[in-house]
């Protein structure tokens, strides 16, 4: 304390010639701009995962962002000295919520390898269920932390405070003047409106694949890790606002959806005629979106995941059966590690995420009303609609999201009848979600569409969920992180018993009398494949990318393809008519053409280059545009 005392007594030597108040503004503005390159500092330290020699090589490396970003910082600082009236109480509080948020932050970027996004607070009222992955006890660290800082803050305003000309007021007999609240409030909005004009460049971008920007880096939009590590995190965190809304497209209007409308409206009436009804088939519908499952035997690109993660033995026997027997290839996920909801949004309404780049479930569907979808279109012929998912049925507003999709009835952890676990897991198996799945189909005598989303397979993937594993994984634990010597083995496991469980529902249906055709597919990887995920080449990083789907049917259903292609989620439900001949809505005659243009769409895999038949790709982009943000013209 003395030490600190006398080094800012010697900083602010001058201070003695000026007035009280002048000290205190002096002073208070010294110790924030202090306090902004620490907080920073400390900010980015958290970003780059404790990381000392990366947010160091960020700091001398790269000056100018990281001093814009300190600047960011000030002003915030600055913000809340006005708001709060005591620069030390301002610091302390920017602290906390800075550890608050890289808190989060590092739990995301562990379970899924990307950085916060401003998306992801529109799951804040979820944050109870979401607790339920990550340590309990990293909560009670993060905790005593910010109590800590609360203790430190009264000692710091207790004792040295009023000696380092924070502290100051005036003898006025008004409370208003002598708390300054007017000039509070000029501060207030000096600070705001400067980080709001100071920030124009980055919450105003054009939304192309490269932005160049006046510090000397660029924004890379379909990276956004590479925007945090270049641009600092204030900035990459700024620059994902406008993620939060749609752009609207060039020549979007009335009179070109009505023209789009009707071009595809006549391509389905013709080419509908040689097509089956399913209805006219009583064939029910059942798209399944497994959690997190991934083969380990997956080979893309000339490359082996084996090759890199060492077992021995089949941890996907049933899937192998299948996919020989049945149409199936490989899935391209939109994410690492997570983004499920992203993938089921493209899978249910073939729309695409590629313009939107945020969590429809969440921003976008809550407010749209009835969406197309594969469950609306089957729905229009008659069938039943029922969704289960093994889980809260509020996570990522499925309650309201799905029911927009079409599913008039929704089976949530809350209204299941099975609910088995694995071990020590915290989620209800698939083997239970299967069997709710089975109940539904033969409880009811309408041909039915069932969207399962199942939940096994989800982190965390503690040693202790089951006794004993099955797989001994050798890969290099030196550059990986020391949980994945038993994360990965628990992980197989689950895919293991999850496979085990998948065989035993194909032989049910199998049995069943009634026609049934399936479409699965695994959402994901787990985010436990740092070996991978961190290569620089993209070839690599694309094999934990890519998962298995197919489409099972219980009948002969006429298939003449086995193999079918590498594509993303907003292709799969196209794919499955197509194989079966079935009748279409217009929207899927359009996406006919967008996945023989792009089978693959997703900023990931394209890694910013042009896209192919653009003036596809343009209508595709107003369809999406329309429905979800626009006048829904294409429904009218």
């Amino acid at each position: 304390m003395i030490k600190l005392q006398k080094s800012w007594k010697k900083l602010t030597s001058k201070l003695p010639k000026l007035s009280e108040r002048q000290k205190y503004w002096a002073s208070s503005i010294i110790f924030l701009a202090l306090g902004a390159i620490f907080l920073t500092w400390f900010l980015e330290y958290r970003y780059f995962l404790n990381d000392f020699t990366r947010v160091w090589s960020f700091f001398f490396g790269s000056p100018t962002p990281f001093y814009f970003n300190a600047l960011l910082m000030f002003l915030l600082l600055v913000f809340l000295w006005g708001l709060i009236g005591r620069p030390g109480v301002a610091f302390s509080t920017m602290w906390s919520l800075i550890i608050i948020l890289t808190y989060i932050h590092i739990n995301k970027y562990n379970s899924r390898g990307f950085p916060l996004l401003p998306e992801d607070f529109q799951l804040a009222s979820q944050a109870a269920t979401l607790t339920k992955f990550v340590d309990v006890w990293s909560i009670v660290r993060m905790v005593i932390a910010i109590i800590l800082i609360a203790a430190l803050t009264v000692a710091f305003e207790i004792a040295l405070a009023k000696k380092l000309h924070l502290h100051y007021q005036t003898k006025s007999p008004s409370w208003t003047k002598r708390n300054m609240i007017g000039t509070r409030m000029m501060i207030v909005a000096m600070a705001g409106l400067a980080f709001f004009f100071g920030t124009d460049f980055v919450r105003h971008n054009d939304g192309s694949r490269y932005e160049d920007t006046f510090l000397g880096t660029h924004f890379t939009a379909w990276n956004q890790n590479r925007n945090y590590d270049d641009n600092g995190f204030i900035l990459g965190f700024l620059y994902n606002l406008q993620k939060l809304r749609l752009v609207e497209p060039d020549k979007y209007s009335e009179s070109k959806m009505e023209e789009l409308k009707a071009e595809y409206d006549a391509i389905a009436e013709a080419e509908n005629a040689n097509r089956i009804n399913p209805a006219d088939e009583d064939v029910s519908v059942v798209v399944i979106l497994n959690e997190s499952f991934y083969d380990p035997a997956t080979s893309f690109q000339g490359l082996n995941f084996k090759d890199y993660y060492k077992y021995e033995g089949d941890v996907t026997p049933n899937l192998h059966r299948i996919m020989q027997d049945y149409p199936s290839g490989l899935m391209y996920s939109l994410d690492y590690g997570g983004g499920t909801a992203n993938i089921e949004f493209e899978t249910l309404t073939s729309l695409t995420n590629y313009w939107i780049d945020s969590v429809p479930y969440t921003a976008l569907l809550p407010k749209t009303g009835a969406v197309p979808s594969i469950v609306q279109s089957l729905k229009a012929k008659g069938y039943s609609t029922t969704a289960i998912h093994p889980f809260n049925g509020g996570m990522y507003k499925r309650n309201i999201a799905l029911a927009n999709e079409g599913f008039d009835t929704f089976i949530t952890e809350l209204e299941m009848d099975h609910k088995e676990h694995e071990g020590n897991s915290e989620y209800i198996n698939d083997k239970s979600a299967y069997q709710q799945t089975l109940d539904v189909l033969k409880d009811s005598k309408d041909n039915q569409v069932i969207g399962l989303i199942t939940m096994q397979n989800h982190t965390p993937y503690n040693g202790d969920t089951y006794e004993e594993t099955e797989f001994e994984v050798d890969f290099d634990l030196d550059s990986e992180k020391a949980q994945r010597e038993w994360e990965i083995p628990t992980y197989f496991q689950s895919l293991h018993t999850s496979d085990e469980y998948l065989g035993e529902f194909i032989d049910e249906l199998d049995k069943l009398d009634k026609k049934v055709v399936v479409l699965w597919f695994g959402d994901h990887s787990a985010g436990l494949f740092d070996n991978l995920n961190d290569k620089g080449n993209k070839e690599e990083r694309d094999l934990t990318r890519v998962t298995p789907y197919f489409v099972y049917a219980n009948y002969d259903a006429g298939f003449t393809t086995k193999n079918l292609p590498t594509t993303t989620p907003n292709c799969m439900a196209n794919t499955m008519q197509n194989i079966l001949n079935w009748q279409k809505s217009s929207l899927y005659y359009l996406v006919d053409k967008v996945c023989a243009a792009e089978p693959i769409l997703t900023p990931n895999y394209l890694q910013g280059r042009e896209l192919n038949d653009i003036e596809t790709m343009r209508d595709y982009e107003l369809l999406t545009y329309d429905i979800l943000s626009g006048k829904q013209y294409w429904l009218k």
